[in-house]
């Protein structure tokens, strides 16, 4: 019998589907729908039901990526997060502007703590933290404790984890269990950002688990981390922030799949982002820095990934010079809400009658409120914001907006906060209005997309062929300048990489590369490895990037489900460390090896370390098999870390299916 495979794929703008016949991997059936940000169930049932699920199909797993974590942070709808920190110093923190990399206000410090060889450096204040928690647990939403060298000795952090779970039912992170790196700042960030996530995620697998008991799917369901390996939604709402970069992972892994290459370039061109990662032996690059989250820096493993905010829903405007601008913010497509919203097709319209007589690019931006506002915000609010949020219950035009409020320009609404975090939509004229006068895309309405164009054209004395042209061209210039910088990069930290090819002779280099207009020499940029594109949007701009670069492209059949693919596709990977360091006291000295669940003391350091690289392996090995793996391959990298030297084991494996029969009704 035919075994099969969902993947979704729940993105900023869209949630697509995947049914796989899993022992062949072969493509039965896709599906897009839009996603439904105040209710992702909404936008995960439509897609399943899309992607007409016969009964006879029998499903034996379901993967899921999904941007929900980082739009979580940015949009701030993460939860409240108290952090304890234990034998931190204050005034380091404080002094050092330390406390901003934190990830939350609340952050509070209490004596304990261990030092470099896992001795505790004080008793840990016991009673302090049981007031703490008397009077903390009605003011915030999850608790987050990191204690100093934690990774060496956590017992202080299990014994506040102990008293705080006496006195509330809040849910509590021990920074230990999400890192063993040493960087007490990243690794008390990390575990307060994977506090703050919790519910979130709790709540989104809910959804997810509803939605798929109301189409009668029962299998096994697994969440993409950000490497781009699978893990169990059990293990996902422990750790949420393990799913950052879900969705850029995914996509990678997706292409590699769908492309039967094991070494490339994957570039996936979204909505909002265009997302790159390299791929070696069928594996994603990982940077050892860690995923950064918003403004913070974590200490989680995640996919190398660089993005730029440049897609399909790219905002298109011209700057004082009257040069175009891609981006960087995000526009609903004019030809998409015209087809949802008689007022956005009337007013267009009006706009075309209008001829020459107008000249306001305003006349072709619309808001309107996405998402209610909760009271907080609302409280926030002047009269003149109260004012624009009535009005923009529908889809309004930007200009008739400005007008009524009485205000000349939109940032003296000072709205920008709401719109990005996604409370507000605005609508404009983006990419893929121009794709659809051009015929390259007809999924909305054509005519307005051209009246849209013909307006913008008007007001900055373009041609509309030629404008079509530079705008397709600025888009494929930006993908090149970052391909190249990704390339060139991969052996530095991608925190040092630039943000652009900057310098006088940096600029040249890229315009001659780009358009060889030097009439003495040419300059290539050749990549040794060849470009998958992935993504709706990615044939209509990667082939000409591909070209510039000198190398393959590869556009895979169903590159615009490449992201729910992968979120089938990857392995299962678990990782477990065995951390060897020298403990010293009364002229004696011993070797620990310190790991999950205990430690053991050695006289020998040679004794130490062949305990370390074969206890890694149990456990990873024992992790990848709990957590679905079938037959994991277990490999072992030894990494000296100034006086600790570190066993870590990675075990990997396919997912075993569930031996389960679905039945499935539409």
């Amino acid at each position: 019998m035919n075994r099969y495979v969902i993947g979704i794929d729940t993105g900023g703008t869209f949630t697509d589907g995947v049914l796989l016949q899993y022992s062949d991997r072969k493509v039965v059936s896709t599906a897009k729908s839009l996603t439904t940000r105040g209710d992702l169930k909404k936008g995960v049932i439509k897609v399943l039901q899309k992607l007409k699920i016969s009964s006879d199909y029998n499903i034996k797993l379901v993967g899921i990526s999904s941007t929900l974590a980082t739009n979580s942070v940015a949009e701030g709808k993460a939860r409240k997060v108290g952090l304890l920190l234990i034998g931190y110093d204050k005034d380091l923190v404080e002094d050092f502007g330390l406390r901003e990399k934190l990830s939350t206000e609340d952050i509070s410090f209490f004596q304990g703590g261990h030092d470099a060889q896992g001795n505790a450096k004080a008793e840990l204040d016991t009673e302090g933290i049981k007031e703490w928690i008397k009077q903390k647990k009605n003011e915030v939403d999850a608790i987050a404790l990191s204690s100093y060298f934690s990774p060496l000795n956590h017992e202080h952090e299990e014994e506040a984890f102990k008293i705080i779970q006496e006195e509330s039912d809040l849910p509590v992170v021990m920074a230990h269990q999400l890192s063993t790196k040493l960087d007490s700042i990243r690794r008390a960030a990390t575990a307060s950002i994977n506090a703050s996530l919790v519910a979130v995620m709790q709540d989104f697998i809910q959804s997810v688990q509803e939605s798929l008991k109301d189409l009668r799917i029962n299998a096994p369901l697994m969440i993409v981390r950000g490497d781009g390996t699978l893990m169990p939604y059990t293990e996902a709402v422990q750790k949420p922030v393990e799913t950052v970069l879900s969705g850029p992972a995914a996509s990678a892994i997706g292409g590699r799949f769908l492309s039967h290459t094991s070494s490339s370039l994957v570039v996936d061109i979204g909505s909002t982002t265009t997302d790159m990662a390299l791929i070696k032996d069928s594996r994603v690059v990982v940077s050892e820095e860690g995923a950064k989250v918003g403004n913070t820096d974590t200490a989680v493993e995640a996919a190398r990934i660089r993005t730029i905010s440049v897609g399909c829903d790219s905002r298109i405007s011209f700057n004082d010079k009257n040069e175009i601008l891609i981006g960087p913010d995000r526009v609903r497509a004019l030809s998409q809400i015209a087809m949802y919203h008689e007022n956005v097709l009337e007013d267009i319209h009006e706009v075309r009658r209008a001829g020459k007589n107008r000249k306001n690019p305003y006349d072709i931006e619309f808001w309107y409120l996405h998402h209610p506002l909760d009271k907080n915000i609302l409280a926030r609010l002047d009269d003149k914001q109260k004012m624009a949020l009535e009005l923009i219950q529908e889809p309004h035009q930007l200009s008739g907006l400005l007008n009524k409020v009485g205000v000349y320009h939109p940032r003296h609404l000072k709205l920008n906060e709401l719109i990005e975090q996604g409370y507000i939509e605005c609508s404009s004229l983006n990419p893929s209005d121009l794709l659809h006068v051009d015929g390259a895309m007809n999924l909305w309405d054509k005519e307005v997309a051209e009246i849209a164009t013909d307006y913008y054209c008007h007001i900055y004395n373009r041609n509309k062929k030629e404008f079509i042209e530079e705008v397709t061209n600025k888009i494929v210039e930006m993908i090149v300048e970052e391909v190249i910088l990704f390339l060139a990069c991969q052996d530095i930290k991608q925190s040092q990489m630039p943000d652009h090819i900057d310098g006088e002779w940096g600029k040249w280099m890229l315009q001659q590369i780009l358009y060889s207009q030097n009439d003495f020499l040419t300059i290539n940029a050749d990549s040794r490895y060849p470009l998958i594109g992935t993504g709706a949007p990615a044939r209509h701009f990667l082939k000409q990037a591909a070209k510039l670069i000198k190398t393959k492209f590869i556009l895979p059949e169903h590159e615009a489900v490449a992201n729910a693919v992968g979120a089938v596709a990857g392995s299962i990977s678990e990782i477990r460390e065995a951390i060897v360091f020298i403990r010293e006291s009364d002229e004696q000295y011993a070797y620990i090896v310190k790991y999950t669940d205990g430690s053991k003391n050695f006289e020998e350091f040679e004794e130490a370390c062949d305990f370390a690289e074969e206890k890694s392996k149990i456990l990873a090995r024992e992790a990848a098999l709990k957590n679905g793996a079938n037959d994991p391959y277990i490999e072992v990298k030894k990494k000296t870390d100034g006086s600790l030297t570190r066993f870590i084991a990675r075990a990997i494996g396919n997912p075993k299916l569930s031996e389960r029969r679905d039945v499935v009704l539409n």
